[in-house]
Order: C-alpha cells, then structure tokens, then sequence
C-alpha cells in the first residue's frame, strides 16, 4: 500500500487510509476496519476494491483528538447531518503535516429547526 500511495501519489494528500465500518454512525466498540489506499489498476489477488462516491467531508487534523470529540463537541453544533459512508482516517506520508487527518462524511446545506 505504500507504493500505491506515498511513493506514487496521484495527489500531494495522498495517504494510507484506515476506512471505519460501512457508514459514519459508529455506535458498537466492534465494528470493521479496512485499510487501503487510492489506486488506479489491476487489483492484486487477496485484496478488494470499496468504491467510495463524490460526497461532502468535514476533514479534521489529528486522528485521536478528534475521535474523542467530534460525535459530542463539533457535530451538535456544525448544522451537518453525517453522511451515509464511513469516516476515513488519512495517514499522510512521513513528514507532511499533519501526520493524519479524519474525514467525516457531511450532508451539506443541513440545519436543524427548532421551534
């Protein structure tokens, strides 16, 4: 995956990507991680391919910080709905900053309306 990625980059955020479960709500302490990373071409017996669509992100710096508070800090007050795909750690090439970043699926043009 390193090839595939950090040493051939199709783009200067290329990472390696950690992809949590099938969608962003993440309630159970058990749930499944992928690792992968973008690639363009044959794919190589024993791995699969997860196509994830064009959506909107919320892309935050640092990994474990922001697990601990974007579900009950950000979300609650960003006027975002979470998407319908998992969140995606991004693990940057050594020596770029940041090392990591996580990527939480949006709905765009969201506000809740109280009344």
């Amino acid at each position: 995956m390193i090839d595939m990625s950090w040493e051939k980059p199709q783009c200067k955020m290329e990472g390696i990507l950690g992809i949590c479960g099938k969608d962003s709500d993440i309630r159970e302490e058990e749930f499944e991680y992928f690792m992968g990373a973008r690639y363009q071409g044959e794919v190589s017996e024993g791995m699969e391919t997860l196509l994830i669509p064009p959506s909107g992100w919320a892309v935050f710096p640092n990994v474990i910080d922001t697990w601990k508070r974007i579900y009950s800090e950000w979300l609650p007050t960003s006027g975002y709905q979470l998407g319908n795909l998992p969140c995606i750690e991004n693990f940057l090439a050594p020596g770029h900053q940041p090392e990591n970043e996580l990527w939480v699926p949006v709905i765009t043009g969201y506000m809740e309306v109280k009344g």
